[in-house]
């Protein structure tokens, strides 16, 4: 591969100088993976950080796969790919691009890093691992390494701002060669995938309640949790310090264990509030005979990903509705959305009728709460 030296020595250095600063900073013990190359790598994925931390269990460059929207950071952008040359990877959008990327790159020798998942856990489940990936690891020709963080999402939760100082770990939970693949079926890869990268946080911190400190421990929650489990609105929620509280009245604190306290508290942990306020937003919408919800003041942007560039469309409300989404004036019907998925908390990526879309909103708030209805809706359909 063209400028492989410059990407092998750039990893080797990074990984000497930084590799003791993100150690100390994220409390991270990585298990090395001394796997001859090429080979791909399949992580979870829950932290900003990732891809620093996964670079120091492996001691020779991988090629990452990266969000598309790196590519459109102007100069820092610009600089990540002279440096490392991610494989770009639109999110919410079929791979088949990517993928050959991937195969290409692995059969030149390169080994590449991909977080299985796509996007980063809101309520401490790993997310669903795409089905294409099983028969993607089956055709590589390469091994197959399985590689978990735990700890990971007490760290840097993905509804958070904030980081916090706990336990984290890196682990090598498989490793399958080419010959072993090959064996099994494409479901049968992906189930094994999904075994060795499924972490559930709050299990495992039940078994070892370790004490992730830092400040604002509850800012942002609302991003996640929408619905207020007294009153039933949605996006009265608000978030500060260590609390979580509605104008209705109710309150409860999220402590440095990751559990949420107080005589309000329906549950104790993030993971089952959501499982709630997942059925209650897929009841709403069963039952809308208008719009299920809104919001205002948000950014309507076109992306073009293989120029890696955009377009403002204008401001405005978005608006779901049983058959569509509304947003800037746009309407985008259920039935030609072929990707929603969150990049940030306030950003959303949107594929409709062939088209790629990015939505922003300047305020905190949750926009997961239209990937959650939007899914609901396609799967009755």
């Amino acid at each position: 591969m063209e400028h492989l030296r410059r990407y092998q020595f750039v990893w080797r250095f990074g990984r000497a100088l930084v590799g003791p600063w993100l150690r100390r900073k994220f409390a991270y013990t990585p298990e090395i993976c001394n796997e001859k190359g090429p080979f791909l790598v399949l992580c979870n994925h829950n932290t900003d950080w990732d891809p620093l931390l996964l670079a120091l269990a492996f001691p020779d460059y991988m090629s990452f796969v990266a969000s598309e929207h790196i590519f459109r950071w102007g100069l820092a952008g610009k600089l990540i790919v002279f440096l490392m040359n991610p494989i770009a990877r639109l999110k919410g959008t079929t791979a088949g691009d990517t993928a050959m990327t991937m195969l290409r790159r692995m059969r030149k020798g390169v080994s590449v890093a991909m977080f299985a998942e796509g996007d980063r856990s809101f309520n401490g489940l790993t997310n669903p691992i795409p089905p294409a990936t099983g028969k993607l690891a089956r055709s590589s020709g390469v091994p197959l390494v399985t590689y978990r963080f735990d700890g990971a999402y007490f760290t840097s939760p993905r509804w958070s701002a904030r980081l916090r100082r706990g336990k984290m770990t890196g682990s090598v939970v498989n490793v399958y060669s080419p010959e072993q693949l090959k064996a099994m079926t494409a479901d049968q890869v992906n189930d094994a995938i999904r075994q060795d990268l499924f972490a559930d946080a709050y299990a495992l911190q039940r078994r070892e309640m370790v004490a992730f400190r830092g400040k604002g421990l509850a800012e942002h929650l609302e991003t996640v949790l929408c619905r207020c489990p007294r009153c039933g609105k949605i996006g009265t929620l608000r978030s500060a310090g260590d609390t979580l509280s509605c104008p209705c009245g109710f309150s409860v604190r999220y402590n440095e264990y990751g559990f949420l306290e107080g005589e309000d508290a329906p549950f104790d942990n993030i993971t089952d509030w959501d499982a709630s306020q997942t059925e209650a937003l897929c009841a709403l919408a069963d039952s809308a005979e208008g719009c299920i919800f809104s919001d205002d003041g948000m950014e309507l942007k076109e992306i073009f990903p293989g120029e890696h560039s955009e377009t403002l469309f204008g401001s405005g409300s978005m608006a779901l509705y049983r058959d569509r989404l509304e947003c800037c004036g746009q309407r985008f019907p259920l039935e030609e959305i072929t990707g929603f998925s969150l990049v940030q908390a306030q950003t959303v990526d949107l594929s409709c009728g062939g088209r790629h879309f990015e939505i922003t909103s300047p305020e905190v708030r949750c926009t997961r709460k239209y990937r959650t209805v939007i899914a609901h809706l396609q799967q009755m359909r």
